[in-house]
């Protein structure tokens, strides 16, 4: 695989492995957070498609219907008044349980979908608009600009707090362009300052320099997973050594192992390429992943 291939192969793997993990260390369950962020790519490929097509459509109206496709699989139906959007494709795999944020559920339970100015879940600030974030970061022909505007659009459809999700696709959006971690981080903390973060970009910061406070919100998780991966990556050892200390690493911090975990997957799974989070064919939905990256590659390469 080229190293593009290889570090979207990463992120996709590290994410799934590491949130598996964390629920079980012998875990073969993808859960919620790997569910909601193939989903999310899985709206993102319909508008590839699309535009392979030589039609335009709006993304985070795509990512809509794909997280409600989500709601379906996991949950047996439609919320009543909710568009009914027809399956694809992933819609075959069924969704396992898993713990999913109270305002994920409502927010795919509205008629109407949320917006930057009526976001739905206003007061929410629990991990799931985080940790389905990724794939926004992971198409190679837009710009950070597009990449945090859609990761706003995409995180108020459940969840009011957006900075955590948007910070996040940017750092890999950053991360799966080559930069290394260090690197990535001083933008987005730039990109913070500059856009009415300064206290995620604070809480970053601090994790980064001192103790980690038990991660649960979704800003605590983001900044205890960046810390995660600084920590493995000062290690002298080999890169599968690397992607398995970032990911302990994140769950000894305690608090909502299975995002941080999954988030520190991601991450470690982007700078390291496959070689570092190997092929998890263990995980039960390892054909799920496979396609998805398969699907990703063919239009984004």
């Amino acid at each position: 695989m080229d190293n593009f291939s290889s570090r979207i192969a990463g992120v996709f793997y590290g994410g799934a492995r590491a949130e598996a993990a964390a629920l079980d260390p012998e875990g073969t369950k993808c859960s919620t957070g790997t569910q909601l962020g193939l989903y999310v790519a899985d709206g993102l490929l319909e508008v590839l498609e699309w535009a392979s097509d030589g039609q335009a459509a709006d993304p985070p109206a795509a990512v809509w219907l794909a997280l409600l496709r989500w709601y379906k699989n996991r949950y047996g139906a439609f919320a009543q008044g909710v568009p009914a959007p027809l399956d694809r494709w992933i819609d075959a795999h069924p969704v396992a349980s898993g713990v999913v944020d109270d305002a994920t559920k409502a927010g795919l339970e509205e008629s109407d979908m949320g917006t930057p100015r009526t976001p739905h879940g206003a007061d929410s600030v629990g991990a799931d608009a985080l940790v389905r974030s990724a794939p926004l970061g992971m198409i190679p022909q837009v710009d950070a600009q597009w990449v945090a505007k859609m990761s706003h659009q995409v995180a108020v459809l459940t969840h009011g707090s957006w900075h955590a999700p948007a910070a996040y696709s940017l750092l890999v959006h950053h991360i799966i362009a080559g930069k290394t971690l260090l690197s990535a981080v001083t933008d987005v903390l730039a990109w913070l300052t500059d856009h009415d973060g300064v206290e995620l970009a604070e809480l970053i910061r601090t994790t980064l320099a001192g103790s980690v406070n038990t991660p649960m919100t979704g800003h605590e998780v983001l900044a205890a997973a960046i810390r995660a991966v600084a920590d493995a990556l000062e290690q002298p050892v080999a890169p599968e050594q690397l992607y398995a200390a970032a990911v302990t690493n994140a769950v000894n911090f305690g608090g909502n192992t299975r995002a941080t975990a999954l988030v520190a997957g991601q991450l470690i799974g982007g700078l390291l390429g496959e070689s570092g989070t190997n092929t998890p064919t263990h995980l039960d939905q390892f054909n799920v992943l496979t396609e998805v990256i398969e699907r990703w590659l063919k239009l984004t390469s």
